[in-house]
């Protein structure tokens, strides 16, 4: 076993024909290390804090903590998190401090773990734990208890179905490295080294959003004028018989960002009767089901036999009339999504229709200037990408650096 990795022979992963690199499949239960540390009980060296505290007897405001609070695998706290009136707050509640590990046991395998930088008050579906003495820095166990290993050893001790949990004497009896507290706190440096990086290029890649400024002087026109819209209609079975087609539904392209998050892959048998919009390369799909959440997304490198649900109109620019990717940037505008709010019925799943989506009016300015327009936003987005990709290499340095501990 490496620091990040299993090492698997060969005839093992080919013997049974399937040929799985999924390094869980192969992970022992029982994997022992040959650290140059230590192993001890997570009881040896941490307690599960008992106080408690009913939210009524506190003045507000408090910071209020529940499973929902905090995001999985990645310890980063989201929502709504301040109590005015703790009063509001019902049952008894556990208090934690500044340097607790918040652990929750309740369907542990969502690996929610956060390391407490206030007190505050937290769900009884949490554990509050805290160091027994000396022997640990808590911001370093915070990511072992978040770490694969460990989260691995925990949902072997998961009871109950319905609501699966982890007991305090099972999650205590676990194994858990200790080095030297000088090793602790030089890993603790080169993680939150990591961390900054981490936090700078997340922000980047979570707040972008694109912006078109509209010039008043620029004409209006709507969309039927420069698109055409939803101009193939494919019946999968008939189009491809006995063949794998790419579908791409309201599910594969994410909310606000627009990333198309990639096609399924099914038999043209077994199409959905949605799978019916035909597309190509340089194709805008809007998602015409609640499109105040920006489903929309500019299609590159289409794949052969791709199809779209009909919850998509698609849109291809007239040639020479408007830019695809100023088209895209143009009904991602704040203008633009509020004449499709406008227009949305009050259904189950407010929607609008292809006659909608062609009257909606977009400002367009010469089509030299959609160009200028659109390589400045692709410059910008090569950027986002960049900090995308330095995502991924810190969050595996990171992994990296706990996997040192395990593996000493």
């Amino acid at each position: 076993q490496s620091d990040v990795g299993l090492v698997v022979e060969k005839g093992k992963i080919a013997g049974n024909g399937e040929y799985n690199l999924s390094g869980e499949r192969y992970r022992e239960s029982g994997a022992r290390f040959d650290p140059e540390w230590p192993f001890v009980q997570v009881g040896d060296v941490f307690q599960k804090s008992g106080e408690t505290v009913l939210p009524e007897s506190l003045s507000g405001p408090v910071t209020y903590i529940g499973l929902q609070n905090i995001a999985q695998d990645n310890g980063q706290l989201t929502g709504n998190l301040v109590a005015d009136n703790p009063a509001e707050i019902k049952s008894m509640k556990n208090l934690f401090y500044s340097a607790d590990i918040l652990y929750g046991k309740l369907r542990p395998n969502l690996n929610k773990v956060w390391l407490a930088d206030r007190k505050g008050i937290c769900s009884t579906d949490i554990f509050v734990i805290r160091p027994l003495d000396g022997r640990v820095v808590p911001a370093l166990y915070a990511h072992i208890f978040r770490s694969g290993y460990f989260n691995h050893a925990v949902l072997s001790q998961v009871k109950g179905a319905q609501l699966p949990r982890v007991g305090w004497q099972s999650f205590a009896n676990l194994q858990i490295p200790l080095p030297p507290l000088e090793v602790q706190r030089e890993i603790v440096a080169e993680i939150e080294g990591y961390q900054k990086v981490l936090d700078g290029a997340r922000m980047v890649v979570d707040n972008y959003r694109p912006h078109l400024h509209i010039d008043p002087e620029w004409p209006l026109v709507e969309l039927g004028e420069v698109c055409e819209i939803n101009p193939e209609t494919i019946n999968s079975p008939l189009v491809y018989p006995n063949q794998t087609v790419f579908y791409v539904d309201i599910s594969s392209v994410e909310n606000e960002t627009g990333r198309l998050l990639g096609y399924r892959e099914i038999s043209s048998s077994e199409a959905p009767s949605r799978a019916r919009r035909g597309i190509r390369n340089g194709d805008v799909l809007l998602s015409t089901v609640r499109p105040n959440l920006k489903a929309f997304t500019l299609l590159k490198e289409v794949r052969d036999r791709a199809v779209a649900s009909t919850g998509f109109a698609v849109l291809r620019a007239r040639c020479g009339l408007a830019d695809p990717a100023f088209i895209l940037a143009s009904v991602r505008s704040d203008h633009a999504v509020s004449q499709m709010v406008g227009m949305m019925g009050k259904g189950a799943y407010p929607s609008i229709n292809q006659s909608d989506v062609a009257a909606i009016k977009i400002a367009l300015p010469s089509f030299a200037m959609q160009q200028a327009i659109v390589a400045e936003i692709e410059a910008e987005q090569a950027l986002v990408s960049a900090n995308r990709a330095l995502v991924q290499r810190f969050e595996g340095k990171i992994q990296a650096a706990i996997g040192r501990v395990w593996s000493g």
